[in-house]
């Protein structure tokens, strides 16, 4: 009796360490961040976001149009009819940025939407090869 309980825990145990095995190797080697987007501004050469950090604090990021382009591919926007909260998710891939997704409302009266001063003041912020978020 002793003998049979201790061989049926021992073949669940097994099992149980099999079915674990596989899950922890095809473990993804991407992840995403998520953060929301206070404002959005386009310009000549893409689009300037200032999204909201941890606590109160803000950051920014300026993504350049050529990133939307289908041939290139790092930067992907939808947009949303009706009530949407706009974000973006930044797509890491081994801890090393790969892709955006940006997702906003389809309405440019949405108060996220905003206009920026002409000039070329942000003309070289647009000249980035990857974006970093400030947590």
């Amino acid at each position: 009796m002793k003998r049979t309980l201790l061989l049926l825990l021992s073949l669940i145990m097994l099992l149980g360490f099999a079915a674990v095995m596989p899950a922890a190797a095809d473990e993804s080697e991407y992840y995403y961040v998520n953060v929301p987007i206070i404002k959005i501004f386009p310009h000549q050469l893409g689009y300037y976001v200032i999204y909201r950090r941890a606590g109160l604090k803000t950051g920014e990021l300026f993504i350049p149009k050529e990133w939307f382009d289908r041939r290139d591919q790092r930067a992907v926007m939808n947009t949303v009819r009706g009530k949407v909260t706009p974000y973006l998710s930044v797509m890491m891939k081994n801890g090393e940025f790969d892709h955006v997704q940006v997702m906003v409302s389809e309405n440019i009266d949405h108060y996220t939407w905003g206009v920026l001063t002409s000039g070329s003041v942000y003309n070289d912020k647009f000249k980035v090869d990857k974006l970093t978020l400030e947590y």
